[in-house]
């Protein structure tokens, strides 16, 4: 190599530290001071055996090599080692590195259906996953050349291009930039569908069964993801059946532009449950998780639904591990070994916050997943605030029945104190709630409370009943696509109630209330999303005087018309208070942008209304705002800083407001 290429290079003495004390003695110079120590870090446990013996010139040969090869794949392709024997027990290695190349651009006659971004990334992932290192700084070894062209024809026969070919075409050094330019030629062919597959020693009844089950994927492509998912319906169908130890085999037959999958099965015994034993607990009683699994007894085993049966048991909180083991017996009978691990079922958690409508909260709370080992989920909380206090316990029983229905009992204490007026409230309640996917909840409740009312500034027609028993019947549907239910950026989600109820005090009426709130967030690239939302309620009462104030609808805050204060929007009293009304209705379109994480900016356009009688609900006569705020998502909590403006300004309203809450987690 021409002397221009080498870098000052300093000489290194090694005995390789503990092999000093041994035979032989290996000397090496040439290497960049920088990199010395890594050098010789990889070099010494490849050379215990040289050290061990007298130097020789097939042991310095070996010693050469080894130097040599650590050099090409730290990028140093034109590396060269001499060795001599200058005597007594030294072996000397003289190392010329020469420059240290990467990969530089990876060019191709024919993406095919890569991206220059995925051919970049599938070519160089045998390097980067080799040696630990980042895409932009992937040495240059030859061997990973070709090593990546074949990673890249992998992902092509992946995703169903089976007669695809990548070779490489050239290497180009480019020894001012120090890399190395690769160019490959891609012949990706046809892409492949899946045929109809081949089922040897199945029974007719099953290869219908098989051939409905992986209709949707014939015809389309026979990518990875496609057959794995035919494999998998074949399983599933026979561990379904019961046949849970089938042996099955799938090879595959590649043709011009097909591929047609052979399986090749013994469906062998189908086992019924005779069984089940549980083990591993210790606070939760046996009784209460044999009850998740005693409806599989005296039926043919069905694997997916022993799955199902195990998640809704780790669904509980009280478990880290729950595992099914199936037994085989004689008679064609298995018997289930369960075997849990039980999880720290009871916590205790305080939280602080501070918002502009709330002011100051502190609250603190004692959960129990495994109330005296039945896996009953106790819940005791206690929060202070500006606008009052709240305390409540609740007991649920997460499976009633063994569906995925929740039984819940609560009990209460509230104290609220608004500007209009203070409210004093304690009762309970007991509901049901539906969950037969993450997505859809349905919750139906019975409540009933003593309720109490003052003020000091509402007349009390403006007030109605202030001492009264209220007693509810409702239900609510809830359907949720979102991404995230803490942080969402996309999907809808939508709630539907209908309560009816009823006010007995010094005198009785009934009322029915229904609202609907939507919302719906779209992704635009990875930092832009928006947020449309809309919400509308109505409560007809049996007779307008005879209805509480407490039970009149309310808008205007941070969650709905933010040019208003919380609950201030609408009709007023005489004393300028708000007081409610019997229908509402508000709409919202939000940008929000990632500026850097955690921090995100949104602008906002609100709209909304609220009638004194339900009678006057419509669009007409709306209020108008527009903002700007930021938001910061932090591991302790979210804060939330938003302002908006009265784009239509009536007499008494704000010009606008600032909405401001923090909260945090212990």
């Amino acid at each position: 190599m021409h002397p221009r290429h080498i870098p000052i290079y300093s000489s290194l003495l090694i005995g390789l530290s503990p092999l000093a004390l041994k035979s032989a003695e290996i000397r090496v110079t040439g290497l960049a001071p920088g990199q010395q120590k890594e050098i010789i870090d990889k070099l010494t446990p490849r050379l215990d055996f040289v050290t061990r013996r007298e130097p020789s010139p097939w042991r310095a040969d070996d010693a050469a090599f080894f130097l040599k090869r650590i050099l090409v794949r730290a990028g140093h392709a034109e590396a060269t080692v001499d060795w001599s024997l200058p005597g007594g027990q030294i072996i000397q290695l003289t190392a010329r590195p020469g420059i240290r190349y990467v990969y530089g651009e990876i060019n191709t006659n024919e993406l095919g259906p890569l991206t220059q971004e995925e051919l970049r990334s599938y070519f160089l992932q045998p390097v980067v996953e080799s040696e630990i290192v980042k895409e932009d700084e992937a040495p240059y070894i030859p061997k990973f050349t070709a090593l990546g062209a074949q990673n890249v024809d992998n992902y092509l026969k992946s995703q169903g291009y089976w007669s695809s070919s990548v070779t490489v075409v050239s290497e180009q050094y480019d020894r001012q930039q120090k890399d190395v330019d690769i160019t490959l030629r891609i012949n990706p062919g046809p892409v492949h569908i899946l045929a109809v597959p081949s089922f040897q020693g199945a029974k007719s009844e099953d290869i219908q069964a098989h051939l409905a089950d992986i209709k949707p994927y014939l015809g389309k492509t026979a990518n990875t993801e496609n057959i794995t998912k035919v494999r998998t319906a074949v399983e599933e169908y026979y561990r379904k059946k019961g046949f849970h130890f089938a042996k099955l085999t799938m090879s595959s037959k590649h043709r011009a532009d097909s591929v047609r999958l052979t399986f090749t099965i013994d469906r062998g015994l189908r086992y019924k449950v005779e069984d089940i034993r549980i083990a591993g607990n210790k606070k939760t009683k046996t009784k209460r998780i044999r009850r998740f699994f005693d409806d599989l007894k005296g039926e043919y085993y069905d694997a997916q639904h022993s799955d199902e049966i195990l998640r809704k048991a780790l669904s509980t909180g009280a478990f880290r591990r729950v595992t099914v083991t199936p037994v085989p017996q004689p008679d064609a009978m298995l018997d289930l070994e369960i075997n849990v691990e039980e999880a720290k079922a009871k916590s205790i958690r305080s939280y602080l916050g501070l918002g502009t409508f709330e002011g100051g909260i502190a609250g603190l709370s004692y959960t129990d997943l495994n109330f005296n080992g039945e896996l009953l989920r106790f819940n005791a909380r206690g929060e202070l605030s500006g606008r009052g206090f709240l305390g409540e316990t609740s007991l649920t029983e997460p499976f009633f029945l063994g569906e995925p229905l929740s039984l819940t009992v609560r009990a209460f204490t509230l104290q609220r104190l608004y500007d209009a007026y203070d409210k004093f409230e304690t009762g309970g309640e007991i509901s049901l709630t539906w969950s037969p996917k993450r997505e859809y909840s349905t919750r139906l409740y019975l409540g009933g409370s003593y309720v109490t009312t003052s003020s000091s500034d509402l007349t009390p027609l403006e007030l109605g009943p202030d001492d009264y028993v209220h007693t509810k019947l409702g239900i609510i549907q809830s359907i949720d696509f979102r991404d995230n239910t803490t942080l969402p950026s996309e999907g809808f989600h939508g709630q539907a109630k209908l309560e009816t109820g009823t006010v007995a005090g010094d005198s009785t009426t009934s009322y029915v209330l229904a609202n609907i709130d939507t919302s719906y967030r779209i992704r635009q690239g990875e930092r832009n999303h928006f947020i449309a939302s809309f919400s509308t309620g109505a409560i007809r009462p049996g007779d307008s005087a005879d209805l509480p104030i407490d039970l009149r609808l309310f808008s205007g805050g941070a969650d709905s018309v933010r040019s208003f204060d919380e609950r201030e929007m609408g009709p007023r009293s005489f004393s300028n208070d708000p007081l409610g009304g019997e229908a509402y209705w508000n709409a919202s379109l939000e940008y929000v942008r990632d500026i850097r994480e955690p921090i995100r900016g949104v602008v906002f356009f609100d709209m909304g209304q609220v009638y004194s009688d339900i009678s006057s609900w419509g669009f007409n006569n709306p209020s108008y705002a527009v903002g700007l705020g930021m938001r910061i998502d932090l591991p302790i909590g979210p804060i939330r800083l938003e302002y908006g403006h009265n784009l239509n300004r009536k007499d008494g309203e704000p010009a606008g407001t600032l909405h401001f809450a923090i909260g945090a987690t212990f």
